[in-house]
């Protein structure tokens, strides 16, 4: 079982999926999914059984196979835990063994209920969405829905022909055959499970603006409803793009894929490669601009360099919060400071009593992180100075791209940086300490 107390009963210390090779058939009417998934799975203690995340859909069929060679396997999806598929490998195998399992299943998706609302799969007006932050990966593919557990992926959809199927990666067309279309995804970056996802809507896949030197394709997903709303709205998606790769390093995937669905979403969402807007978010406002901002930024933070356990979301959030600052004083709008001292003022009108690194399930998804976490990466600006700050950052990305992360790396990482700035152990320590491990609000940096 998951040891993350944030999302029990989710994951396992066991295994970690290494590759999936997935083929779905999505029938939308009536909300029904068949499909078959080949999972690479590395044993990472000795063990007898695979635990999979699956949520209320079926399976029909396991087939398990080590260097080429089939096993005995069995499998149970045991009534007291309706999100688990367990795989019995008929004996116990050594650490480090990578089984094959083949696993077929079906149903109807249904999201989970969290203390987030719902999580994962969830029917538009009009097509899909998947939506996976923290556990919803597995309400459309059996998986180890953990971040430490990280997949390329190979995701083959079918659906109803006048619909495009959007999954990770680069995408191409395999085939329309009758009512029936088929796009096949291949993402070649290792990612955990809940950061994948499928977008089906009346959408078109098109290029968002001329490519440019230095940055990766921007695609745009959208209905032709909407697509010169979305233009609009994602115009500064290249200078965006841009300001990004400057302060944090190289993009980290091939390609960079906004979808906008043709309903209203509270809230945008990201996933790798590919962020989600809602026909809400076209306005033209600095608050929409804003998301469109930081989600982008994700890609960065979370997708590339993602926190191993979720208490440490701010890791996530709170880069993904200062990005906007930056884009803010990158685009002439305001000074990063200036959107700092706005964010602290109101924090210090509405105090809370929880600290940045355990913030609580129930919590760590409330602003409060957000902004708190934004305010302690400006803090680490203001005591190493512009230039070695940004040296570090982009330090920090580049030694941990697509690998898992903790506050208490990033605290070493900074100590390592800290001379060059002539800071001293003491002071990252202070900072570290004030920022993260307490929950009083520290004086405004700077």
């Amino acid at each position: 079982m998951s040891t993350d107390p944030y999302v029990p009963g989710v994951g396992t210390d066991a295994a970690v999926i290494e590759h999936v090779v997935l083929d779905l058939d999505v029938r939308l009417a009536a909300n029904r999914v068949s499909g078959t998934a080949v999972l690479s799975v590395r044993l990472t203690r000795q063990s007898r059984r695979i635990e999979l995340d699956l949520h209320r859909l079926r399976v029909s069929k396991v087939g398990a196979a080590v260097d080429g060679r089939a096993l005995p396997a069995s499998f149970s999806q045991p009534r007291r835990w309706p999100s688990r598929l367990v795989v019995d490998l008929g004996e116990s195998r050594p650490e480090g063994t990578l089984v094959e399992l083949t696993v077929a299943y079906a149903g109807t998706p249904t999201p989970r209920r969290s203390p987030w609302g719902t999580i994962g799969w969830e029917e538009l007006t009009d097509g899909v969405l998947v939506a996976g932050q923290p556990h919803g990966a597995s309400t459309w593919l059996p998986c180890v829905d953990s971040p430490v557990s990280r997949s390329t992926a190979d995701i083959t959809l079918t659906c109803d022909a006048g619909y495009l199927p959007v999954a990770n990666g680069v995408g191409a067309p395999v085939r329309t055959r009758g009512s029936r279309v088929t796009w096949r995804w291949r993402l070649t970056q290792p990612v955990p499970a809940y950061l994948l996802t499928v977008q089906i809507g009346r959408y078109r896949l098109v290029d968002a603006a001329a490519p440019a030197d230095g940055l990766p394709p921007l695609r745009l997903v959208a209905s032709t409803r909407t697509e010169q709303r979305a233009r609009a709205a994602l115009a500064a998606q290249p200078a965006m793009m841009a300001a990004f790769i400057a302060a944090y390093g190289p993009y980290p995937f091939e390609e960079y894929t906004a979808v906008v669905a043709d309903d209203v979403l509270e809230i945008p969402l990201e996933a790798a490669g590919m962020s989600l807007f809602g026909t809400n978010h076209l306005d033209g406002s600095w608050e929409s601009e804003r998301l469109i901002a930081h989600e982008m930024a994700h890609q960065w933070f979370g997708n590339a360099v993602t926190l191993g356990r979720w208490a440490d979301l701010w890791l996530h959030e709170g880069f993904a919060c200062w990005s906007e600052w930056l884009w803010a004083e990158a685009s002439g709008r305001s000074s990063i400071a200036s959107m700092a001292r706005r964010a602290w003022q109101r924090l210090a009108e509405d105090p809370v009593e929880h600290v940045l690194t355990e913030p609580g399930a129930a919590e760590m998804f409330e602003d409060w992180v957000y902004k708190r976490g934004a305010l302690t990466v400006e803090a680490l600006r203001v005591l190493l100075g512009r230039e070695v700050f940004g040296s570090m950052l982009r330090a920090w990305v580049d030694e941990h791209r697509f690998g898992t992360v903790d506050t208490a790396g990033l605290r070493a990482h900074v100590h390592a940086w800290a001379p060059r700035a002539q800071v001293t152990p003491e002071q990252v320590d202070e900072l570290f300490e004030t920022w993260t491990r307490r929950s009083e609000l520290p004086p405004f940096p700077g």
